[in-house]
């Protein structure tokens, strides 16, 4: 299976140009890369290929993206779903990630994206739990969805590093064609996709989606039994510099990380409530 990707980015850098380049460099053929970045809230970044116009996509998701403010705080589906469209009708790849400029990896990304190559989740993603797993999950109090979706099959993700299928992509522009589908990106997708019988993998931390044998062997991060204090996955801590920066700063080989903010003010919910 062929997989191409974008890297997404919301600032320009040299230090983070340096970080794509490496990422570039040793995924080698398993990946092929476009940097997108956006330049506001909204969800027109620049990309090296054309793409279909996010409100045509997902019209009833950019509404509600636009009565919140742009793409902050839950809406980023509303940039993704159009830009991966666009990618999927220049590429012929079978899959398509989303690597976000935050997201590192403490050894060599071919070898973590290697563990995938012959992997045909329609999803595959970090922190996938059911509702029951983290009720206190700050964005359940937006969540929404169609009767027929039930409660215990909700569940939620973090998506700064993830991997759609084409059916995916297609599936979740049918499903939020339905205006019940409310709230946070991070629930609507997983959840619309699980109740459509796509398959769902978490890629190695811990939860009901993770597959035996793969628990905690490529991120820590949260788990039905909290915050665990060795997280390298999540919302905190920031970390300044990349791993090719200062590797020795990356206390766990072999384990992706998120945040890490290379001058890069770190978002608070405060200021994704206010500022989206």
């Amino acid at each position: 299976m062929t997989a191409a990707g974008i890297f997404l980015t919301h600032r320009e850098s040299p230090r983070i140009r340096a970080h794509f380049d490496r990422l570039v460099h040793e995924t080698g053929h398993l990946v092929t890369w476009y940097l997108v970045q956006s330049h506001d809230p909204f969800p027109r970044p620049e990309a090296p290929f054309r793409y279909p116009d996010p409100e045509q996509v997902l019209p009833e998701r950019y509404r509600a993206m636009a009565d919140h403010g742009g793409v902050q705080g839950g809406y980023l589906d509303t940039l993704l779903v159009p830009v991966l469209a666009g990618l999927a009708d220049v590429d012929s790849a079978d899959h398509l990630w989303v690597c976000e400029y935050d997201v590192d990896f403490a050894g060599r990304w071919g070898d973590l994206f290697a563990r995938y190559s012959d992997n045909d989740a329609d999803l595959l993603t970090t922190t996938i739990l059911y509702r029951h797993e983290q009720p206190r999950w700050p964005w359940w109090r937006t969540a929404a969805a169609p009767p027929g979706v039930r409660r215990e099959r909700w569940v939620r993700s973090l998506n700064p590093l993830m991997r759609l299928s084409r059916p995916l992509l297609a599936t979740y522009a049918d499903a939020m064609a339905d205006a019940r589908w409310q709230g946070h990106y991070e629930f609507t997708l997983t959840s619309s996709a699980l109740h459509a019988g796509l398959l769902l993998e978490d890629l190695g931390g811990e939860g009901s989606f993770v597959p035996a044998g793969r628990e905690r062997s490529v991120y820590v991060g949260k788990s039905p039994a909290g915050r665990p204090h060795d997280l390298t996955f999540g919302f905190r801590p920031v970390r300044p510099r990349y791993f090719h920066e200062q590797p020795g700063s990356f206390e766990h080989p072999g384990l992706l990380y998120h945040p890490v903010k290379p001058e890069v003010a770190a978002w608070t919910l405060e200021t994704m409530n206010r500022n989206s």
